[in-house]
């Protein structure tokens, strides 16, 4: 990766983080701060944009760095926190706390969604063992499978639930960056931010085991459980998030495969620009979604709209490169 192409990768979320910012239906920008400040200019920038913005980027770089971790890791490319049911594990695990203890507990729904996005990726590892291997179609299928089922789960709730609940779920389900505030980038950050270390410290690690169980084993590599710790951090990191911002689809699938297009395979490389590609493909739909029409289109259409040809476009010019 040449040193142009990481200087890139790091201004880039800082240019459509300003964009972001500057960009609405109220013309303001960070410029108009230096200047005498207008007290509704302050409250969108500071109490609606900025958490906005922070929590996409966050949640951006949760899903890059995870599904490129996980992809590298399995030696799947279609391998992500949604495929493996990270996702919809979490979101059963909320919503089941916010239909139990109500939506403003928050210190309860977080751990909860973590512990079930864990239960769920555990689920589908135990499945997916083929004669006490993984292999990379028994992976997929299980995750579908698992991500069905806690997808039906949720389904549930939301039918059990009283109607002022079940509104508030369906609203987060959907994607909730509108409603982001102060509290909820303090709440989510933290594990938010750990998951995410974890990853990187481990990115060595993802290295060797995406070149196969026993070459990872020669190299005195422990398969099993430097998997499972890969996988932890990957669940704290997207249930951190989900906790919060609800399920935006594609983030977490498109965001490594760009990546890879530009910088290659080597997770050394892959898992740290993931972050960077994450937090913009992220704060590029959230902005489209709250200036592209006169209301507020939901983020994840957008991510949907964006991510599916983009997604196959990439994987017809990498097929046969993946190993």
């Amino acid at each position: 990766m040449t040193k142009y192409l990481k200087l890139l990768l790091f201004f880039t979320p800082i240019l459509f983080f300003i964009a972001y910012i500057s960009t609405g239906k109220y013309g303001t920008s960070l410029l108009s701060m230096l200047g005498p400040k207008d007290p509704m200019e302050v409250t969108i920038l500071v109490n609606i944009r900025l958490p906005r913005a922070i929590e996409a980027m966050l949640f951006g770089a949760c899903m890059g760095i995870s599904g490129a971790a996980l992809q590298a890791t399995l030696r799947n490319p279609l391998v992500s926190p949604y495929i493996l049911g990270i996702s919809s594990g979490a979101a059963f695990g909320a919503a089941l706390s916010m239909a139990l203890i109500g939506q403003e507990q928050f210190l309860l729904i977080q751990p909860s969604a973590i512990l079930f996005g864990l239960l769920a990726a555990l689920l589908t590892l135990t499945l997916s063992k083929f004669r006490g291997q993984f292999s990379r179609i028994s992976i997929v299928l299980a995750g579908i499978i698992i991500s069905a089922l806690f997808s039906g789960l949720l389904a549930l709730v939301k039918i059990l639930v009283e109607p002022e609940k079940t509104q508030a779920i369906v609203a987060w389900t959907v994607g909730r960056f509108y409603a982001i505030t102060w509290n909820d980038v303090v709440a989510s950050a933290p594990l938010a931010l750990a998951g995410i270390l974890g990853l990187l410290i481990f990115r060595w690690r993802s290295f060797v085991l995406s070149m196969g169980d026993e070459e990872a084993r020669a190299l005195g590599i422990n398969v099993e459980r430097d998997r499972m710790l890969i996988i932890v951090f990957a669940s704290i990191a997207t249930a951190s998030v989900v906790s919060v911002a609800g399920i935006v689809g594609w983030v977490c699938l498109i965001s490594p495969h760009i990546t890879r297009f530009l910088v290659g395979s080597n997770p050394k490389n892959l898992l740290p620009a993931s972050i960077s590609i994450g937090a913009s493909f992220m704060l590029a739909a959230d902005l489209i979604s709250r200036t592209i029409w006169t209301f507020e289109i939901p983020v994840g259409v957008i991510t949907t709209l964006i991510g599916a040809p983009t997604f196959l476009y990439l994987m017809g010019r990498a097929m046969g490169e993946w190993r």
